[in-house]
């Protein structure tokens, strides 16, 4: 899908896209998963290639951070959630040249769905491509601060669960929450991470105004201020999972000690009870006429003894 946008009175308003319409006015190009037809009317128009996919995963530094003849280069992490409520980070390739900035995503996501949104009323600063990237950027980390206090929200909750010991359906899905915000939590701070090393590449790199320089800092400041909690939220989790870790030994130590009373109360008795079962031909205590209650006595003694020996040790 492609969409563009241009400037009047420094807001930014839809461009009508159909082929008719030249995409030359465009401050803003955005396109999610374009076809061959849109790929070749921005090279065809605007003389910019776009990134492929195979490009677009790449993870060395060099080939998300670069400029060349087609402009100044930032592939960034997008975080998001699907419609399964499945976080994930998606990359997003910036592209800045002659004054324009090109957008290339695989998906829609939250942070831009926002950023269109705000921009309808307000009116940018300088109403350049630099403003606009550092405008998603920003929008970006607001994105991943709700998700850190949605996710300080979430632990709180599952800690009562923990913390009270009482295993069932819903210890289980507490744990299994637990490991997803561990997951969620993880892909945050990749995002923040991500950011941060973008952000520095821009303020190296590009000649900003003054006015983006210092957004470009203030949000370097609130990445800085971010990771912190994000780092405490691991933390956290890891102390969850230990103590709920600590409260499954534990009951599967009384299991296990109920069978051992079992044991060490059946076992002698059943020692006694197979003896006398045995058929040889010479057994006095057969023939007494209080054989069978004597028996009867004995695995009971010999049943008591042992549990009440290892209870005076406390070893049951």
């Amino acid at each position: 899908m492609l969409s563009a946008f241009q400037l009047e009175k420094n807001r930014l308003t839809r461009l009508e896209v159909e082929e008719s319409q030249s995409l030359i006015d465009a401050v803003w190009v955005d396109l999610v998963e374009p076809d061959d037809d849109e790929r070749l009317r921005v090279q065809s128009e605007l003389g910019q290639s776009l990134a492929t996919r195979p490009e677009l995963e790449d993870i060395e530094a060099s080939a998300r951070f670069f400029e060349d003849e087609d402009g100044l280069h930032i592939h960034s992490f997008f975080f998001f959630e699907d419609a399964e409520d499945h976080a994930g980070n998606s990359t997003v390739a910036f592209t800045i040249r002659d004054g324009r900035l090109f957008t290339l995503r695989e998906r829609e996501l939250p942070a831009f769905r926002l950023y269109r949104m705000r921009a309808r009323s307000q009116a940018m600063v300088n109403g350049n491509a630099y403003e606009l990237l550092l405008d998603l950027f920003e929008t970006k980390i607001e994105q991943l601060a709700d998700e850190i206090e949605n996710i300080y929200s979430d632990l709180e909750k599952l800690s009562r669960v923990i913390m009270e010991g009482h295993q069932g359906d819903e210890y289980d899905e507490a744990l299994s929450t637990l490991a997803e915000l561990e997951d969620i939590g993880w892909k945050v701070r990749l995002c923040l991470m991500d950011t941060q090393r973008a952000l520095n590449f821009l303020v190296r790199k590009a000649r900003l105004p003054g006015g983006q320089l210092e957004q470009a800092r203030e949000i370097l400041r609130d990445i800085e201020s971010l990771l912190p909690h994000n780092e405490s939220l691991f933390q956290k989790v890891n102390f969850l999972m230990q103590a709920a870790m600590g409260f499954i030994n534990i009951e599967q130590n009384r299991i296990i000690k109920i069978f051992s009373v079992v044991s060490v109360v059946f076992l002698p008795p059943t020692l006694v009870a197979s003896s006398y079962g045995m058929n040889f031909e010479f057994m006095p205590e057969l023939k007494w006429s209080f054989g069978y209650p004597g028996a009867i006595i004995f695995m009971i003694l010999a049943g008591l003894a042992p549990y009440l020996y290892f209870k005076r040790k406390n070893w049951l």
